[in-house]
């Protein structure tokens, strides 16, 4: 994720720690376990207009094995029954895309390092 982070806006060790805890508390991931084992974390926010996937990220040796797909599957449908979209913004270089695009997601808006996406029914 660095990577994405100096592309899109350069990197700060000491901004970028602060920055992180800040506004992604801790006590707001859930841990992502497949077969007893800690694959990864995730952090959807959400409030009266959406829910808004914040992060997620797997350990390298889960992706492209089909979790992440099935964590976005679960709170689409969660966003769903509360009559809410899921949405998420995502640096433009990061090859996830791909992932939320073959999920069904749309580019709804784009600034010049980022696009904001949304699950549309």
């Amino acid at each position: 994720m660095r990577s994405y982070i100096e592309w899109a806006w350069g990197w700060n060790e000491t901004a970028q720690h602060n920055g992180f805890w800040r506004n992604l508390p801790i006590e707001n991931f859930k841990i992502i376990c497949v077969s007893g084992q800690p694959a990864g974390a995730f952090y959807v926010e959400e409030n009266e207009q959406r829910h808004w996937l914040r992060m997620i990220f797997l350990r390298p040796e889960f992706q492209g094995g089909g979790v992440g797909s099935a964590l976005l599957g679960l709170e689409v449908e969660r966003a769903r029954c509360a009559g809410k979209f899921l949405e998420l913004r995502i640096i433009k270089i990061n090859p996830a895309k791909r992932l939320y695009d073959r999920l069904g997601f749309k580019v709804v808006e784009e600034d010049d390092v980022t696009y904001s996406m949304k699950m549309v029914p």
